[in-house]
């Protein structure tokens, strides 16, 4: 179970990477263009991804919910590619120290409200997976929409 994890946050940074070089390949109104539907501009979706990833590492070291990210510290792609850099030293650094028992074990978390929840802790490993493909293939579509198509990002196809 711990080697999965790790294959598939490898996955997730891999392909966060791969869509960000792309991203960077647009002009800046292409890139912070807001779409009709106001579900958010390539460099929102990407920061809540950021944010996502740290909000939930933040938790699991202190046991609650802590404060986000702050927006106006990640205003342009290359401050987002420092905070993924780092973000994902974090989480490798995290995976590589719990066992395959603590996997299994369920998390006291407090949230910022002073709600209490219980998960196993391998759920909130796959909850940011799945978070992460649903934005991922927002971006991919959005990506494509400008001409910047990343191809296939099946799971299948990826090499460590």
């Amino acid at each position: 179970l711990k080697v999965q994890y790790q294959i598939l946050f490898n996955y997730h940074w891999q392909t966060t990477q791969r869509l960000m070089g792309l991203a960077a390949k647009l002009d800046e109104v292409d890139y912070f263009h807001k779409p009709e539907d106001d579900s958010g501009s390539l460099h929102e979706k990407l920061l809540h991804i950021l944010r996502a990833n740290h909000a939930w590492h933040q938790s699991l070291i202190a046991g609650s919910q802590q404060r986000p990210l702050s927006r106006k510290q990640f205003d342009d792609i290359a401050a987002l590619q420092a905070g993924f850099d780092c973000e994902q030293s974090s989480w490798d650094e995290m995976l590589a120290g719990w066992t395959e028992a603590e996997l299994g074990e369920s998390v006291n978390l407090i949230r910022s409200d002073g709600t209490e929840y219980c998960f196993v802790l391998w759920r909130i490993l796959q909850h940011l997976i799945l978070h992460g493909m649903q934005h991922h293939a927002e971006i991919a579509q959005m990506l494509t929409n400008f001409g910047h198509s990343p191809g296939n990002l099946d799971f299948i196809f990826f090499n460590e």
